[in-house]
């Protein structure tokens, strides 16, 4: 089995090295101390089970799990971090991670669940990577949808799901086929759309209900949106 460790701590990395390279028919086939050296790293090499930490100077280990499962689904993915955070774990379950294990960790914890997931691996069927259906892109979609009515943008919702902007911005354009403050701008013309049919909604109203707070402005908005001003699409008879 082979194993890739993603660590920034020199002491975790050389310690798990000692732990594992002795274990039969176990490979370390990696050490590296970021997030982006490991990526690099995944273009020439790619590990049964990878073990990371999830806080790292700049790229985070939680980017770095999304962008292997944009690519692979087969990995198994450990996380060994010094964080127990809740919304942390909760993170790691979307992203199809294997465990969560938190420091310090009992080296026969840990090599339990390496023999238990090399298990698991071997009964798998063999197949090539392949990209799965976009979770990260799922659900910027329903943020998107649980809070179009306030000021939101692509920091945000970034920050929301655990992620960079630049990888949220690419990742959502690649899926979507629209960048992100477009997909915003169109959730909120259609929901103004809706409640401009209900003659119980003043304009103002309605501007302010899908996030706007210059009415003019929704206004000119949506007549660049929709080639008609809010007031003539109130008036529409449907």
């Amino acid at each position: 089995m082979k194993i890739m460790i993603v660590d920034d701590e020199p002491k975790i990395r050389n310690g798990l090295t000692a732990l594992l390279k002795n274990k039969k028919d176990w490979e370390v086939v990696g050490a590296y101390e970021s997030a982006n050296a490991a990526l690099m790293a995944l273009a020439e090499t790619v590990p049964d089970v990878m073990i990371t930490d999830i806080k790292m100077p700049g790229f985070s280990g939680l980017d770095l799990i999304a962008q292997i499962r944009e690519r692979n689904n087969r990995i198994v993915i450990i996380i060994l971090s010094g964080f127990s955070d809740f919304e942390f774990a909760q993170r790691a379950i979307e992203l199809g991670v294997y465990r969560y294990l938190t420091k310090p960790t009992n080296p026969r914890e840990l090599i339990r669940v390496l023999e238990q997931s090399e298990t698991e691996y071997k009964a798998q069927p063999a197949e090539e990577p392949v990209a799965i259906p976009n979770l990260l892109a799922r659900q910027a979609v329903d943020y998107i949808e649980m809070n179009f009515a306030r000021k939101i943008g692509l920091k945000e919702i970034s920050t929301a799901l655990y992620i960079s902007p630049n990888y949220l911005s690419e990742l959502f354009k690649k899926h979507m086929g629209i960048n992100i403050s477009e997909y915003i701008l169109d959730v909120r013309m259609k929901k103004a759309k809706e409640y401009l049919k209900n003659p119980a909604y003043k304009i103002i109203e309605v501007s302010e209900m899908v996030g706007f707070t210059d009415s003019r402005y929704f206004s000119s908005t949506f007549k660049k949106w929709s080639g008609m001003t809010p007031n003539e699409y109130k008036n529409m008879r449907f």
